[in-house]
C-alpha cells in the first residue's frame, strides 16, 4: 500500500493540469539548467556545499556508479565545470569539506548544456565557487552511541584558502567503523518437514575505525590550471559472531580486516583556442592489507587468510571542440592498468586445505577510444550521440595461468525534450559495462554461512543494453515529481557458480533482464502552513530473471533489492535557526542464490529523527537518534545441488541497537 500511494500521490502532481498551471520557479532558468543562489539555501543555514547540493529539488548525489573507465565512473557532480581530480576523492568528500561561504551558485542541468561533459549522466549539478580570498578552518567531532555498546567518537580538521584562482586545503581525521547488523536475537533450525533441530541465542557486536588524511591544491600553471590532490587512509574493521544454547558449546564466528590506501589525483586544463579545449587527467591508486575469518565450532576449527596489494593507474585526455552555441564535439582516449596480487591459506582444525586460485596474481591493461557530439536543436530539444571503444588484456599467474583479450563496442544516444516549461523527458539507449572485482578471480570465504569459494579464471565482464525513459515533472516552486521506466538486457551476468568438489566461485551464469518502475516526488508543505517543509518519496520497483546455473530454473538475480523506496520529511524553522526531519525506510529484501543454499536479510522500519541548531556564532549543533525494528535473516540450505532437497531452513531473528549520533561543527 504504501507504494501504491506514492505512485498515486506522482500521478496526481504530474498529470493535474490546474497545478501545472500554478507553477512558478522558485530560481531563474537559463535553457535547460536551473540556477540556484546562496539565498535558496540560507534557511537551513548550511555548513558545506554538501549541504546545498543535497537540498536541491530533484536530485541527489551520486559519487559514481560500478562500470569500467573514468567516463561511466565520474558521478554526477561537477566543481568549477569538472569533477574531482581523483576517483579515491569523491564528490560528496570534495563538497564536504568545502564552506557553504564558497558556494557563488549551484547549476542544476538537465540533458547537457555547452561546455558541460555530462560523462554519460542525464542530470548533473555544477557547484560553482568564489574567487575570492579567504581562509577558512572547520572543526567537527562527533560521536555514534549504540544501545549497549560500543560509543564511537570520531572528529576532523579542514584548512582551506582561496587567494585569486589558487586554492590549497588539507584535513585530517577520524573515521568511524560501522555495522548494520549488530545485535541481540535468535536463530532456530529446522528440517525440511518443519522440525525444529536447534535453537540459539545469537549475538553480534562490532569495533574499529581509522585515521585518514588528504591534501589538495589548485592554481593557474603555464597557460592552464592545474589541480593535485592526494590522500592516505588506514581503517581496521572487527565483528564478532556467537550462537549459543544451554547445555551446548557455544559457535564463535569472526572477521578482522586491516586495509591501508594512498592515492594521488591531477587534472590539467587548457583552453587551446576559444572553442577548443584540452582536459588531461593521471590517476594514481595503491591499496594493501589483508583480514581473518575464523570459525570455532563443536569439533571444527577453520580459518581464512588472506594479503592483499591492488592498484590502479588511469591516464586520460579529452579534446572538446564547441563547434557552434548549438553543437559541441569531443574525443579523446584512456589507458589504465589495474593488479590485484593475493595470497590465501585457510586450514581446518590446522590442516592446510587446499583451494582454487588460493594464491594469485591478476593484472589488465585497458584502453578506450571514444568520441561524442551533443547537439542542441532548440530551447526545447537536445540531442548527444557517442561512441566508446575498448579492449582489454586480462591475465593471471600465480596457482593457475590464463590471459584472455575483451573487445567492447559502448554505444549511447540520449535526448531530452521539454514539452512544456515545466515539463521535460529524457530518453536515453546506451550499452554499459560492469567493473570487474579482482577479488572474485581468487578464493574466498563466509564461514558463518558455511560457504568456501574458489577462484575463477574464466570472469568476464557484465554487459547491459539500457533502454530508459525519465519523465519530470515541476510544480510550486520547490516540487519535482519524475517517473522512471527501464529496461536492461544483461549478458554475462555475475553471480555465483557450482565448482567440483562441492565448492563455489563468483562466476558468468548466462544472460538476463532487469525492468525497473520508478516513481519519486518531493512536495511543499506551505499549504499545509509549514513554509519551509518538504516531505519527500521514493518507491521503486525493480523484477529481474536469469536462469539458475543449478537446477536450470527462472529465478531473480542476486542483490537486486525489488522493492526499495524511503520517505523522508524536513522543515527548516530560520527564526530559530533550527531544522529537523524525520527519514523512514519501511521495508526492502536482498536476496543472495547460492547452488548450496539461498538467503534472505529483511529490513523493516528504520527510522532516524533529527535536528540541528546553529547558535550565532556558527556552531552547528546535530542530533540524531535512530530506531529500527527486527531485521531478519533466512537461508535455505540444500543437500543437492541438482534437484535444491532442502536440508534445513535457518531463521535468524535479530534485535539491532538503536543508536544516537551527536556532531558539533564550527567553520571560523
Amino acid at each position: 500500500m504504501k507504494y501504491l500511494f506514492c505512485s498515486a500521490a506522482i500521478a496526481v502532481v504530474t498529470l493535474n493540469p490546474a497545478m501545472a498551471l500554478a507553477q512558478t520557479p522558485a530560481v531563474s532558468a537559463a535553457e535547460n539548467s536551473l540556477v540556484y543562489e546562496p539565498a535558496f539555501f540560507a534557511a537551513s543555514n548550511p555548513s558545506s556545499a554538501l549541504d546545498m547540493v543535497s537540498r536541491i529539488p530533484g536530485f541527489s548525489v551520486s559519487d559514481g556508479a560500478s562500470v569500467r573507465g573514468f567516463a561511466g565512473a565520474g558521478g554526477n557532480v561537477l566543481i568549477n565545470g569538472a569533477r574531482p581530480a581523483s576517483k579515491d576523492d569523491g564528490a560528496s568528500s570534495v563538497l564536504s569539506r568545502t564552506p557553504a561561504s564558497r558556494v557563488e551558485r549551484i547549476e542544476l542541468i538537465r540533458g547537457g548544456a555547452p561546455g558541460i561533459d555530462m560523462q554519460g549522466q542525464s542530470v548533473i549539478v555544477n557547484v560553482i565557487l568564489r574567487n575570492e580570498v579567504s581562509r577558512q578552518h572547520t572543526v567537527q567531532a562527533q560521536v555514534h552511541a549504540f544501545e549497549g555498546g560500543p560509543t564511537n567518537p570520531t572528529g576532523r580538521y579542514e584548512f582551506s584558502s582561496s587567494n585569486n584562482g589558487v586554492q590549497w586545503g588539507f584535513q585530517i581525521g577520524r573515521t568511524l567503523a560501522m555495522s548494520d547488523s549488530t545485535g541481540w536475537g535468535t536463530s532456530i533450525r529446522r528440517d525440511a518437514d518443519g522440525n525444529l533441530i536447534s535453537e540459539e541465542r545469537l549475538r553480534n557486536s562490532f569495533d574499529g575505525g581509522g585515521w585518514q588524511t588528504r591534501g589538495d591544491w589548485a592554481g593557474p600553471v603555464g597557460e592552464g590550471r592545474l589541480e593535485v590532490t592526494g590522500g592516505y587512509s588506514w581503517f581496521e574493521f572487527s565483528d564478532d559472531l556467537s550462537f549459543s544454547a544451554p547445555g551446548s558449546p557455544e559457535r564463535l564466528f569472526g572477521f578482522d580486516d586491516e586495509s591501508r590506501r594512498v592515492d594521488l589525483g591531477l587534472r590539467y586544463e587548457r583552453a587551446l583556442s576559444d572553442t577548443l579545449n584540452l582536459e588531461t587527467r593521471l590517476i594514481q591508486n595503491y591499496r594493501w592489507g589483508g583480514f581473518i575469518n575464523t570459525a570455532a565450532v563443536p569439533g571444527l576449527d577453520q580459518r581464512f587468510q588472506a594479503d592483499r596489494d591492488s592498484g590502479e593507474t588511469i591516464v586520460r585526455g579529452v579534446l572538446r571542440w564547441q563547434r557552434s552555441e548549438t553543437l559541441t564535439w569531443e574525443g579523446g582516449g584512456e589507458l589504465a592498468y589495474n593488479f590485484l596480487d593475493t595470497a590465501q591459506n585457510f586450514t581446518r582444525n590446522g590442516v592446510p586445505v587446499t583451494l582454487p586460485l588460493a594464491s594469485t596474481l591478476v593484472e589488465e591493461v585497458r584502453g578506450e577510444a571514444f568520441g561524442q557530439a551533443s547537439w542542441r536543436r532548440s530551447d526545447r530539444l537536445r540531442l548527444e550521440a557517442g561512441l566508446r571503444l575498448e579492449h582489454s588484456t586480462i591475465s593471471q599467474s600465480g596457482d593457475a595461468s590464463s590471459e584472455r583479450s575483451f573487445f567492447y563496442p559502448k554505444p549511447r544516444l540520449a535526448l531530452t525534450w521539454d514539452p512544456s516549461e515545466n515539463r521535460q523527458v529524457r530518453l536515453r539507449f546506451e550499452r554499459e559495462l560492469g567493473q570487474l572485482n579482482f577479488g572474485d578471480f581468487a578464493a574466498s570465504t563466509s564461514l558463518s554461512n558455511d560457504q568456501v569459494r574458489g577462484g575463477n579464471l574464466d570472469l568476464r565482464p557484465q554487459q547491459r543494453w539500457i533502454s530508459e525513459a525519465v519523465f519530470e515533472q515541476r510544480f510550486n516552486g520547490e516540487g519535482v515529481a519524475t517517473r522512471t521506466l527501464r529496461h536492461d538486457e544483461i549478458s554475462d551476468v555475475i553471480d555465483v557458480i557450482p565448482l567440483d568438489g562441492g565448492l563455489t566461485a563468483i562466476g558468468n551464469i548466462g544472460d538476463g533482464s532487469l525492468t525497473r518502475i520508478a516513481a519519486n516526488v518531493r512536495l511543499p508543505l506551505r499549504d499545509l502552513g509549514l513554509e519551509r517543509g518538504r516531505v519527500t518519496v521514493n518507491a521503486q520497483y525493480d523484477h529481474t530473471q536469469v536462469t539458475d546455473p543449478a537446477p536450470g530454473e527462472s529465478r531473480q538475480i542476486s542483490r537486486v533489492r525489488p522493492l526499495p523506496g524511503s520517505i523522508n520529511f524536513e522543515n527548516d524553522v530560520p527564526d530559530w535557526n533550527l531544522r529537523w526531519g524525520v527519514n523512514y525506510t519501511p521495508y526492502f529484501r536482498d536476496t543472495t542464490f547460492n547452488p548450496d543454499q539461498k538467503r534472505w536479510f529483511e529490513l523493516h522500519n528504520f527510522v532516524t529523527l533529527f535536528a540541528e541548531y546553529t547558535f550565532d556564532n556558527g556552531l552547528a549543533v546535530y542530533v540524531s537518534v535512530t530506531k529500527w525494528d527486527d531485521f531478519r535473516i533466512d537461508r535455505e540450505v540444500y543437500s543437492d545441488r541438482a534437484t535444491q532437497a532442502v536440508a534445513f531452513r535457518e531463521e535468524q531473528r535479530i534485535d539491532p541497537r538503536d543508536f544516537v549520533q551527536v556532531r558539533l561543527r564550527r567553520t571560523f
